[in-house]
């Protein structure tokens, strides 16, 4: 006979938790040496039974059905599912995965109450549940196979055959309620004559409670992490639970307040994984650990047709592959460069050769490039068992150098260990009898690891337990708080299974059936928390949003507290809170000033920056930071907007407007065709952006757009002769030297020049040109430091190539032969005639090349609009300058 005496528990959870409980009040006691309990759950002592009853003989019974797994389960309900849509006009519509997760508890409510649905009251929605359940126990039959529900139903069966190999005396823990599978086997137990008693885990005595109710979740939040601190500070050796039926929405934000609280240096990269004294009951799925999400998403990149470039992206800054750290830099290169020369979407293929070429080019990438060939050569096209998918899954990660060079923390570790279990889940597949592509096993294994939950182990002795409703303790705590405590929340809402008749349902009483099963219930489950704690604080909250929230009805006979209670800072708030007067204000806008033969690139945009916002140009155009060019299907504004320009830049190149005149209709159309073929065959021969489709279709958009603009040009009638089209050319002013350059200079008649920049976004603001400050100064910088002294300036022009808003925004000479008052644009009234003008400019730029020149780098700016193109305007700290400002007006008053 096995040990005399066991105690089962609903889950590994508490079961471990009472073997902690039970040692520790053995060392309280002085022993050094003890007896371990022989603590399980209910479903882990049942197989080790069965399994000793089959080793040894004891069942007289053949092979032993496999019993699935849940994962299992879950996919034989989808093809029993799908198999019968097939004839559905709009099978394609339903939710597969959700009608079999409500199959799946349907058939353990009928096969664990031992339900019967006569024909009579059968709708639709049970009678195909009903031929679901045929299909799918026919196909058990075939696989020899049961599910979970039924296999208990088989060992239960078993145990009047194992009298010799039972327990003397078991103890339940923490059973809230008893379903009839567990009523059934504590009838057979008993039969046997083995002795049966509940486990105590609560007090006898009940709790001293209070209710509190705060403005909303948030409050109660911050109420009950307040709460943990003050019980802590008052007795650092209490022990203490936080309880919530909402654990799952609530877990990372309380976390976070946890650790803004007691762990503010957990903030800090090397402290991140500093040992906590809270733990949650509640873990996350496996797929959400960043090493595992690394693991998917390796196993993808080698198994998809078509990559991502955001899930690439996110590859090459992961740590957990390949050469992460030696070779972090050049894959931050390497994506920066893909980001601008590679589509949205790319072959394996492809992306491989794009390394090569980087390669070529200077980056260092070959621990990278050596990683993905050697999980290339593994062999992936063929469908295969699942078992063989989880071994050749797992040298592709071997291949790609997974988890990476730097050593793993204890967390990552556990996940790793986790990782293979997933592994081994989808090995088992192999019962199903199918053959799987690769990238069926990928994502089956996705599907295993999002539903995997994955409960870290803590290593210090947990001061505060963070628990779900349901679960209990394993013993009594010294103070606990639940929050949640509103009617909509608790008692749960009822929620019958949609595919049984409801009212079979209420007679049985089913989990969730409605609200007075949910009643009792939750009655159960508060008496049970009610002798869980020396003192318990109920919480509730008193508004969601705009709505109004009532409290529990089972808060009625529980003191309400009038005072209010304290509420948990963040470390934000505490950090902006304390030590403001000892801070000195420094005002500190001058960067360094800019150096005798220090080259400042950026051009015009340079210029137009610091009149924008010194700061903009400072950290852009001095320092360099740009932001990343986000990922585009196909061709973006930018791309489009360059190739607008390449074709101008190709029919102008040697013609004039006497030649767009003359022109008849066929010559003007072969023309046409042959500047942006010529045009779209550069771009690609420059960048593989686009697919060829993509850029067959903007070349017919291009023939549309700029074949409109010349006919606008050509009835417009002004008569010039092309001087050059996108001329660069170097100018220096007041020390910063301006590369300039011009997308299309003209002479007119009069023997003036005229400058003409396209635009095919929106129109330019060009009110500055008059003011002081010109934000938009790329024109008048050419009009006057492009030109030779001799030669004459005659006008500058937005030419605003878009469809249906073909035109000119600018000003020449011609606009100063009106009066003054009648002239536009409106500022050319501020000007006596256009040589003023054009002083004005020369005037107004040269002061903002020398304050650019001398380091002047504020965050100052008139219309933050203007800002719209600026790639740095996260280090400008726009929010928090509002902030302090609102506050500095506050503190005036």
């Amino acid at each position: 006979m096995i040990s005399n005496s066991i105690v089962l528990c609903p889950s590994a959870r508490l079961a471990r938790s009472i073997q902690s409980d039970i040692a520790q009040q053995q060392t309280q006691a002085g022993k050094t040496q003890w007896h371990s309990p022989n603590v399980q759950t209910l479903s882990q002592w049942l197989e080790s039974v069965i399994e000793q009853g089959l080793l040894t003989g004891a069942i007289e019974a053949a092979a032993p059905p496999y019993v699935l797994s849940a994962f299992n389960e879950q996919l034989l309900w989808e093809e029993a599912i799908t198999q019968s849509l097939k004839a559905n006009t709009f099978g394609d519509l339903f939710d597969i995965s959700g009608l079999a997760s409500a199959a799946m508890e349907a058939n353990r409510y009928v096969i664990a109450w031992r339900l019967h649905v006569a024909p009579e009251y059968q709708a639709e929605e049970t009678r195909q549940f009903l031929r679901w359940q045929r299909a799918f126990q026919q196909r058990c039959r075939e696989l020899n196979a049961l599910e979970n529900v039924r296999y208990v139903d088989w060992q239960l069966l078993q145990l009047p055959q194992l009298a010799a190999h039972l327990p003397t005396n078991i103890q339940f823990a923490g059973f809230d309620q008893t379903a009839p599978q567990e009523q059934r086997l504590r009838d057979i137990l008993s039969g046997l004559g083995v002795q049966l008693s509940d486990y105590a885990t609560t007090a006898a005595q009940a709790a001293h409670t209070q209710h509190v109710q705060l403005e909303d979740e948030d409050g109660e939040l911050r109420a009950a992490v307040a709460w943990a601190q003050a019980r802590l500070a008052e007795n650092p050796a209490a022990r203490l639970a936080i309880v919530t039926p909402r654990l799952s929405e609530v877990r990372s934000r309380l976390a976070d307040l946890l650790d803004d609280v007691f762990y503010p240096l957990s903030i800090r990269p090397g402290l991140a994984d500093t040992p906590r004294h809270y733990n949650f009951s509640l873990g996350t799925p496996l797929a959400q650990q960043p090493v595992i999400q690394a693991a998917l998403n390796l196993l993808r990149l080698l198994t998809v047709h078509q990559l991502q470039q955001s899930d690439v992206s996110m590859l090459l800054l992961s740590p957990f592959w390949s050469a992460g750290r030696q070779e972090a830099n050049a894959r931050a290169l390497l994506d920066a460069g893909m980001r601008e020369k590679l589509p949205m979407q790319f072959s394996l293929t492809r992306f491989t050769e794009f390394i090569q070429k980087q390669q070529a080019e200077g980056l260092l990438l070959e621990a990278l490039l050596q990683n993905i060939q050697a999980a290339q050569a593994i062999p992936a096209g063929r469908k295969l068992p699942a078992v063989q998918w989880a071994q050749t899954l797992d040298a592709m990660l071997e291949a790609l150098g997974w988890p990476g060079e730097r050593n793993i923390n204890s967390l990552e570790y556990q996940a790793l260990n986790a990782w293979q279990k997933a592994l081994q889940q989808l090995a088992r597949m192999d019962v199903l009898e199918q053959k799987l592509s690769a990238s069926e096993a990928v994502h089956h294994l996705q599907q295993i690891c999002v539903s995997q939950v994955f409960q870290a182990e803590t290593e210090l002795e947990p001061a505060i337990q963070i628990l779900g409703i349901m679960e209990g303790l394993s013993a009594p705590v010294d103070a606990l708080w639940c929050m949640h405590m509103n009617d909509h929340i608790w008692p749960p809402p009822a929620r019958p299974n949609p595919l049984l008749p409801a009212f079979i349902q209420r007679a049985a009483a089913l989990p969730n059936a409605d609200n007075s099963v949910q009643a009792v219930f939750a009655a159960t489950i508060q008496q049970r928390l009610l002798h869980s704690a020396g003192d318990i604080v109920f919480s509730s909250s008193m508004m969601d949003g705009e709505s109004q929230l009532r409290s529990s009805p089972l808060m009625k006979d529980i003191a309400l507290r009038e005072v209010a209670v304290p509420l948990a800072v963040t470390l934000a708030e505490q950090l902006n809170a304390a030590g403001h007067d000892a801070l000195e204000h420094i005002d500190d806008h001058t960067a360094p000033a800019v150096q005798a033969g220090e080259h400042v690139s950026g051009g015009t945009g340079l210029l137009k920056a610091q009149a924008v916002c010194p700061a903009w140009a400072f950290y852009q155009y001095r320092l360099g930071a740009k932001a990343l060019k986000s990922p585009a299907a196909g061709l973006d504004n930018m791309d489009r907007g360059s190739l607008v320009h390449g074709v101008l830049e190709e029919f102008w190149r040697k013609r004039h407007f006497a030649d767009l005149r003359d022109m008849g209709a066929d010559a003007f159309t072969d023309a046409l065709n042959s500047a942006v073929r010529n045009t779209i065959q550069a771009f690609a021969a420059e960048t593989s952006i686009a697919s060829p489709a993509v850029l067959e279709l903007e070349s017919e958009r291009l023939l549309r757009l700029v074949g409109d603009w010349l006919l606008h040009e050509k009835t417009r009638g002004v008569s010039f002769r092309i001087v050059d089209c996108e001329v660069g050319k170097k100018v220096e002013i007041c020390g910063i030297e301006v590369t300039l350059k011009i997308d299309r200079v003209q002479q007119l008649e009069s023997g003036g020049l005229e400058f003409i920049d396209y635009k095919t976004g929106q129109m330019p603001k060009i009110k500055s040109w008059g003011e002081d400050r010109i934000t938009e100064p790329q024109l008048p910088i050419y009009a006057t430091f492009y030109a030779d002294p001799a030669e004459q300036v005659a006008g500058i022009y937005f030419g605003m190539v878009k469809t249906a808003e073909h035109g000119f925004s600018g000003i020449s000479v011609e606009n100063f032969e009106s009066e003054p008052g009648k002239r536009k644009p409106a500022f050319a009234n501020d000007f006596s005639d256009w040589p003023q003008l054009l002083t004005h400019w020369k005037t107004a730029i040269e002061a903002i090349a020398t304050e650019l020149r001398v380091g002047e780098a504020a965050v100052r700016f008139i219309d933050e609009s203007e800002l719209m193109y600026c790639e740095v305007k996260p280090l400008l700290r726009l929010p928090e300058r509002k902030l302090q400002f609102e506050r500095q007006q506050e503190a005036g008053k």
